[in-house]
Order: C-alpha cells, then sequence, then structure tokens
C-alpha cells in the first residue's frame, strides 16, 4: 500500500482543483441570471420521456413550448451539446473537441435557452454526455477549436490517454479494443480508436465533473452517459459523487452499457439503464409471436429491475444500424409499438424522434454557417406518414396516439398488468383504470370481443382520439367502445393498430 505525506495530499488537492478551475474555464463558465431550474421531480415508471435525436437547440425550445410541455412529455434526451469535430455525419457528434456548447445543433445561449424554455414547459432535460474519450483525429473542430487526438489544451494532457501512459503503467493500453469479453480492455483501451481517457486520475474526473457541473448550472436535469461501460463502475461513480445536486438529489444519470440484464447491474447503482435484449425481441411482438409482450414470459428477464430500466422501441444507434430495428420507415409498425412501449407495465418508456435519411451516416441539414436548419415536421403531423421526405423531422411527438397514450400511462399509474390475453392476433392487458389491445397482424384487421376489466360504460378510443378524447357532450373524438357490465366489450382494430380506453376519457 503507497503512503503519502500529508504536504503531498495538500499539492494533489491543489492540483485537481488547479484542474477543475481551468477546465470550468474553457467551458465556458458564465451563466445567465434568468435561469429555469429543472422541474422539481424524479424520472419514475409513471414518467414518459423521448429521446429527440439531432434536434437544433432552437426547435427544441419551440417543441417544449408548444407540444411536449402541453402534452405531458416527462423528459427529453438531447443530443451531445459540446463541440465537435467538424462532419456532416450524426456520429461527429460523438467526438469531443471541447466542452464548450457550440454544435451544430446552436450556440451557448441557444442552448441555454432550450433548457429553461423547456423547464418552464415542465419537461426535464437529460443531456446526451461524452465523456469517456475524445475526437478520432486532429484538427480544428466546430467551434474553432484547435486540438490534437492526445492533447486539448485547457482540457487535457497527453498523459490523461491510456494510450499515452507509460507501457509499465498499469492503467495503459496500447490501441483499440479486440476482446469485448476481457474487463480489462473495455475500460482502458480505445472504443474503435477513440482517444480513451484516464478517468481514473482524480485530475480527469474534476475536468469531466466540471463540465457536468456547468450543465447543471444551466438547468439540465440528468445525464445519458455514452459508452459509460468503457468507463467502468467505478470512475463513472468517482465522477457523479463530484456534481452537484439537481433539487437536493443526485442528478438523474442513465448509463449506456450495451449487453444483457448482468452486464447492466452494476450500474443501477448510479441509476437507470437501458434494456438492450428487449429492445432487440421488441419485433417479435409484431411476427405472430405477441406471447413476448405477456407478463408471464422471458418479458421480465430481459428488462431486469423495471425500476432502474429504460425500455425503447429504438434509439439512434438501432435506428441507423440496426437490421431488426422498427423506426419511422415502417410507420403503422412504429406508431402500434411505441403505443405498446408507453402502455407496458414494466420499466421506463422512452419514445425516439429523429430525422429521415437516405445513408445511415448522414446528419440533418444544415445551413451555410454549419449550424443545422430548423426541424420541419410533416404539414400533416397527427399522424405517421407514409413516406418522409429526407432531412426533415418524423415529429412522433405530435401524434394523436402518442399525446394519448402519454395521457393513457399517466391515468394508470403504477398499477400493474392484469387480465393479459395473447390470442387471435391480438395483445390485451388492463391497468388499474385503463385497458389496451394491440393487433400485431400487418394486415389484417381484428374483431373482437375482450375482458377490459373496467366498470360498464362508453370510452373514447385515446389511441385515435388523443389525450382528450372525450368531447364535450359525451361524444368522442376517435373510435367509441362501449362496455358491458361484465367488462367485456366489442373492438374492432385495424391492422397494426392499437386502442386505449381509461376512466378520463369515459363519457358515461
Amino acid at each position: 500500500m503507497r503512503l503519502f505525506s500529508k504536504k503531498s495530499l495538500i499539492r494533489s488537492a491543489v492540483v485537481v482543483a488547479a484542474a477543475a478551475l481551468a477546465a470550468t474555464t474553457a467551458i465556458q463558465p458564465s451563466m445567465a441570471a434568468d435561469v429555469v431550474p429543472a422541474p422539481d421531480k424524479q424520472i419514475t415508471n409513471q414518467s414518459v420521456g423521448a429521446q429527440m435525436f439531432m434536434w437544433p437547440f432552437k426547435s427544441l425550445a419551440t417543441e417544449c413550448t408548444k407540444v411536449l410541455g402541453p402534452e405531458g412529455m416527462d423528459w427529453i434526451m438531447v443530443s451531445p451539446p459540446q463541440e465537435d469535430v467538424v462532419g456532416g455525419q450524426w456520429w461527429v457528434h460523438y467526438q469531443p473537441v471541447s466542452y464548450k456548447l457550440d454544435s451544430q445543433l446552436g450556440t451557448p445561449d441557444e442552448f441555454a435557452n432550450m433548457v429553461s424554455t423547456c423547464n418552464k414547459a415542465g419537461v426535464q432535460v437529460v443531456v446526451d454526455v461524452v465523456i469517456n474519450h475524445m475526437a478520432n483525429s486532429s484538427g480544428t473542430g466546430f467551434a474553432g477549436t484547435d486540438f490534437n487526438k492526445y492533447y486539448y489544451k485547457g482540457l487535457y494532457e497527453a498523459e490523461e490517454f491510456h494510450n499515452q501512459l507509460p507501457d509499465n503503467d498499469p492503467n495503459f493500453c496500447d490501441g483499440s479494443i479486440d476482446n469485448y469479453n476481457d474487463p480489462f480492455q473495455i475500460v482502458h483501451c480505445e472504443l474503435g480508436g477513440l482517444p480513451d481517457l484516464t478517468t481514473e486520475n482524480p485530475k480527469t474526473q474534476a475536468t469531466i465533473a466540471g463540465y457536468l457541473n456547468h450543465l447543471v448550472d444551466l438547468g439540465v436535469a440528468g445525464f445519458r452517459v455514452d459508452a459509460a461501460k468503457h468507463m467502468g463502475i467505478t470512475d463513472l461513480t468517482a465522477i457523479i459523487k463530484q456534481v452537484k445536486n439537481v433539487n437536493g438529489h443526485a442528478p438523474y444519470v442513465l448509463s449506456e452499457t450495451v449487453g444483457d440484464v448482468t452486464t447492466n447491474q452494476p450500474f443501477t447503482a448510479l441509476g437507470d439503464v437501458f434494456a438492450w435484449d428487449w429492445q432487440d425481441q421488441f419485433s417479435n411482438i409484431f411476427s405472430g409471436q405477441p406471447g413476448l409482450g405477456r407478463p408471464s414470459d422471458a418479458r421480465k428477464a430481459l428488462i431486469g429491475d423495471p425500476n432502474k430500466t429504460i425500455i425503447m422501441v429504438s434509439n439512434h444507434d438501432t435506428e441507423h444500424h440496426g437490421p431488426t430495428a422498427i423506426t419511422y420507415r415502417d410507420p403503422l409498425r412504429y406508431q402500434a409499438a411505441s403505443a405498446f412501449l408507453v402502455a407496458d407495465g414494466l420499466g421506463k418508456p422512452m419514445l425516439y424522434t429523429g430525422y429521415a435519411f437516405a445513408d445511415e451516416n448522414d446528419g440533418p441539414p444544415a445551413a451555410n454557417n454549419g449550424y443545422y436548419k430548423a426541424a420541419v415536421c410533416p404539414k400533416v403531423s397527427a399522424t405517421p406518414s407514409k413516406k418522409y421526405k429526407v432531412g426533415n423531422f418524423i415529429c412522433m411527438e405530435r401524434w394523436t396516439s402518442v399525446k394519448g397514450m402519454i395521457q393513457w400511462r399517466h391515468e394508470v399509474g403504477t398499477a400493474e398488468m392484469t387480465n393479459s390475453v395473447s390470442a387471435n392476433q391480438v395483445l390485451s392487458f388492463t391497468r388499474g383504470t385503463g385497458f389496451f389491445a394491440l393487433n400485431t397482424k400487418a394486415a389484417v384487421a381484428a374483431k373482437v370481443s375482450l375482458n377490459t376489466g373496467l366498470p360498464k360504460g362508453t370510452y373514447c378510443d385515446v389511441y385515435t382520439g388523443g389525450a382528450k378524447a372525450k368531447k364535450s357532450g359525451g361524444k368522442c373524438v376517435g373510435a367509441k367502445i362501449v362496455v358491458s357490465a361484465n367488462g367485456v366489450a366489442k373492438f374492432t382494430i385495424p391492422a397494426m393498430s392499437a386502442m386505449a380506453i381509461d376512466a378520463t376519457n369515459k363519457t358515461k
């Protein structure tokens, strides 16, 4: 065991403090006086979130005010805001050059205004942070910062990268990961050539914490930690402990730890993880095998701890690279899958909405100054489009079905699934004061009688009618469902579609 003198401990503390100050200076420490703090609420199993992939900050601010806030979206995840390498590909945002909040997504002022605007609308902002590595190149970043692959002035010296450590250092690794079953390589070697930071180093930890604290100062509620598995739970925990509280508690942390439940489990000590196996198997629900959605099957094992797990239909990686992912290119299936996601009684749902693309590497369209153009939604945005113009945004959050399902989830609260049935191409279940039914077939409508478990009365379907499906006078905006005294109702569910009813939209 190595012993340290009191003088050396003091010197180490000074070095770390100096590093944090230098990093803060490089991160643009000034903070607007009119910052609106994050809404004082937790992300729970009742919450609904959405990954707003590559949405420009200005467009997000408008969307929070006009759509996301009013429809009751609890939180959104925004793409990495820091300065990155120059390029037209979406993945350049995952190659940081500095921690300045100036990228193709918008300026520092636009970022700060977006966070405060969304907070004011009641929508928490979770930022996708890239803190495991820096850029796999050398040159000049989007905001004009000169950098070298292993040197970032004001942030990181060469010795803060595992590849540049002395070869006799126990943390040294020369090259990229070639064995993803080797715990040492996963944490110390480079992910696809990206320069891996010495996140075990107190100086490096202080620099990263400085960036995260700056985001908290601007009203951010938490972070999706990119490549968290490649940092390791020990290093990530040490960093998060240095981050300021949000509304009296630790910031929300969502760790990206691609793998099964066993891989995810250690990171639940910090916060939430993604259910990768569940996402991978999601399409089975729509392939004539709807049993995956039933509480009695392997779904629980795929999700793990539902109180610590984000479930999703797709995300930016699976949409761009996943051959089996359900995406906007199959609009009816995507809409139905998203509705089931929100209705699911296990896990915390995260919807996903990005933009249409021709090449999987393409980012959104940019203006002459390099910043992304304002997000353009389809003219008719209440329902999915059969085909999207390349560069336009999908704008799922504006769909009537999504607005209705958000209201439905908030209505049923924490109620567990009961009365679950998977038969005749329909998967259905009751949750408290709500009932949900999904037609898993792509071409055949379902005419079925189902036990809703709900009181007798007339209900308005929120999938077709939205959050306020019940009109004044007892009429329905969308489909009308009559539940008999024994709880049974007749349903006609179009192919690859759903129906959802609840007490809020009961007319009589």
